[in-house]
């Protein structure tokens, strides 16, 4: 874990993009997009008293659906600073580069909607032309290659800054924000073990399971960001060693073909947490 003792001071204009807070159990999450933020959420869920089972969860980002999610933000400014000042506050973060890849893999091989469509029409038109991409359709079984996506993620401003790809340290106001755990996905056992200690009234809420513990991923998210690395010209793993440095110089976590991917580089890990 890393805890920041800054002061908290006025941190409303430096805050974090989303948080959620459950006052009964005096916490604070703030939402780290791809990085275990779906399955903190049904957590928080459980917590603010649902009794659907973990699975029957649908449509955990979509806050109008479930009032047990308690954005932070909409409530009175006092309270914010109290929460803020007072409340436990915990994050989770990732390796950026396999976060970048489960992002792709959400986003425009799985379920494609939205801004989604129309990026990988842009692919498509960059890679192919325009009359493909007029004559591709979302039912179509094509999706744009990690390569393709790459880079286009790297010429364009408007897809860097989307929240699912883009650097994450100042999306969590890391420097700013009074944490008291800043959890790593890849050890999510551990500190989630971690974050019921420091919480005694957690201890009895189990955690949901993740997509590869539910045998819906036959291969882990390390194995396959390995992979689609493979396929990278040395310039774009180069341009996005500077796109995720943040990451890398404050967290310390490594890169693919480090010895410790995709841990951080001072992390004390063992086979079980691989």
């Amino acid at each position: 874990a890393v805890v920041s003792t800054q002061s908290t001071g006025d941190r409303l204009s430096l805050q974090p993009r989303l948080v959620y807070v459950n006052a009964e159990h005096r916490l604070l999450y703030v939402s780290n997009p791809k990085c275990g933020s779906t399955s903190f959420k049904k957590f928080l869920l459980r917590l603010g008293g649902s009794t659907l089972n973990y699975t029957e969860m649908t449509g955990v980002h979509q806050e109008r659906k479930h009032p047990e999610l308690v954005s932070l933000w909409d409530q009175p400014v006092e309270f914010r600073r109290k929460a803020l000042d007072e409340y436990y506050t915990v994050t989770f973060v990732r390796n950026p580069y396999v976060r970048l890849v489960s992002g792709y893999r959400n986003k425009i091989i799985r379920s494609l909607s939205g801004k989604y469509i129309r990026l990988v029409q842009k692919i498509i038109r960059k890679n192919y032309g325009k009359k493909a991409s007029k004559l591709w359709k979302p039912w179509h079984s094509y999706r744009p290659s990690f390569e393709q996506f790459v880079s286009y993620l790297l010429e364009h401003e408007e897809v860097q800054e989307n929240h699912h790809f883009a650097p994450y340290v100042d999306q969590i106001a890391l420097c700013t924000t009074r944490y008291n755990l800043i959890a790593q996905l890849e050890t999510s056992d551990r500190q989630i073990k971690e974050l019921k200690r420091d919480i005694p009234s957690l201890a009895s809420y189990d955690f949901p399971s993740s997509r590869t513990d539910l045998g819906r991923d036959l291969f882990s998210s390390e194995e396959l960001t390995a992979l689609a690395f493979a396929n990278l010209t040395s310039r774009q793993v180069l341009a996005l060693d500077n796109y995720y440095f943040k990451e890398r110089l404050l967290l310390g976590y490594t890169g693919v073909d480090e010895p410790k991917f995709p841990f951080l580089f001072m992390a004390n890990v063992s086979d079980s947490d691989n």
